[in-house]
């Protein structure tokens, strides 16, 4: 269902977004870190459901590796990617 190539992407965002919560010096944004848990929770229970789908050899009617990569971004960006402030303000 997955290619080996997505599946690399996933892990490699998955692995940035834990590196950056378990080695930050820092205090966070809760509320950033409350909606990347929130994504990859989702990413997480859409993997399962998928799993329980091919356990019992019934067919997804929809596209889990785009869910999953969405969901994963969404959390990525939460985190890693920090908001830029308007340059044309005085």
């Amino acid at each position: 269902m997955f290619d080996p190539q997505a599946l690399k992407e996933i892990r490699k965002k998955a692995d940035e977004i834990s590196y950056y919560c378990m080695s930050r010096d820092q205090l966070a944004d809760p509320h950033r870190i409350s909606m990347a848990l929130d994504q990859v929770c989702r990413a997480l229970a859409m993997f399962a459901e998928m799993e329980l789908h091919r356990m019992q050899h019934q067919h997804i009617p929809y596209d889990p590796q785009s869910y999953i990569k969405g969901r994963l971004g969404i959390a990525y960006r939460s985190v890693l990617q920090v908001p830029q402030e308007d340059s044309n303000t005085a």
